[in-house]
């Protein structure tokens, strides 16, 4: 393709866009509605996808020591605690320490544990994290004949059940956005042909002079693209603030765990609505103008 012929086709595309403003605007706002709600469901699967990684990585084993052992021979029993196989860390939490965090999380209440100090009812523990939580009930096993170890505290079913419900949502989640990008593909494609059916005549005038159909095709293709630039553009902009303002008002109220922040997945997202902007604006243009070209 010459320069020249890929000037025209560029000007002839932005001319179109100008001069069906209207349609034009009708179109990018069609890119951007869809695009936002692609966008949200995107980031919501994207976070629920983190959670997820969050409950794997904060789900721990606790174990607890005899009391009437000296803590000498506590750190012999960390010693065998890590060379259980699938123990990835294992950190020991004194009594004194599990004291203080229990102030921690009764906060204004935690009066009541006053005169602790003096006689601390609990025990020394060693707070275990794995590296694969399937092989929990076979790290407990282990746990339970070393000599020393008096209780072992697992959660492992309710962090299983999280689990499940997380890839629920995620499932979901990703069954809505393939469904949305088909209503989308579906109703930018007939918005376009709207624009295209109001200049069917300029069409047909130009095939009756003996212009080819990838001639007439390119500046609307053109077009789709621009309109798809701009929505997915706008899109982003509009996701990128909404997105932040919602966490925000969830970091207000909420704050277990932790969110992808916008900068996080900008670059990821920024690609995918160009691409999906684009191609649907340049597929849906082409499609839509096939039935004039037939004169």
């Amino acid at each position: 393709m010459k320069v020249s012929t890929f000037k025209y086709f560029v000007k002839e595309g932005f001319s179109s866009i100008w001069t069906n403003r209207i349609m034009s605007l009708a179109s990018i706002g069609i890119v951007v509605a869809c695009l936002i709600i692609f966008g949200m469901f995107m980031l919501f699967s994207t976070n629920i996808n983190f959670i997820g990684g969050q409950i794997k990585d904060q789900w721990e084993i606790k174990a607890f020591i005899d009391e009437s052992i000296p803590i000498e021979q506590v750190d012999e029993i960390g010693a065998k605690i890590k060379n259980i196989r699938y123990v990835r860390e294992c950190v020991l939490e004194t009594k004194e320490q599990a004291l203080e965090n229990y102030k921690k999380q009764l906060g204004e209440d935690a009066h009541v544990l006053e005169g602790f100090e003096k006689h601390n009812p609990l025990r020394h523990s060693y707070i275990i994290n794995l590296s694969d939580i399937q092989y929990a009930d076979q790290v407990v096993q282990q746990l339970g004949t070393i000599p020393g170890i008096v209780k072992v505290k697992n959660h492992r079913e309710t962090v299983e059940k999280l689990l499940k419900i997380t890839e629920f949502i995620r499932m979901g989640s990703l069954w809505v956005m393939i469904l949305l990008a088909f209503i989308a593909v579906f109703i930018i494609s007939n918005t376009i042909k709207l624009a295209v059916f109001a200049r069917r005549k300029e069409i047909n005038i130009m095939k009756f002079v003996g212009a080819t159909d990838w001639f007439i095709r390119w500046p609307f293709i053109v077009e789709g693209i621009v309109i798809g630039l701009i929505g997915a553009l706008l899109s982003l902009v509009l996701v990128g603030y909404g997105y932040n303002y919602i966490l925000k008002l969830i970091y207000q109220s909420i704050n277990i765990f932790k969110l992808r922040e916008f900068s996080e997945v900008f670059e990821g997202l920024a690609l995918i609505f160009i691409v999906i902007g684009t191609s649907i604006g340049a597929i849906g243009s082409a499609i839509s103008i096939r039935k004039y070209l037939r004169v």
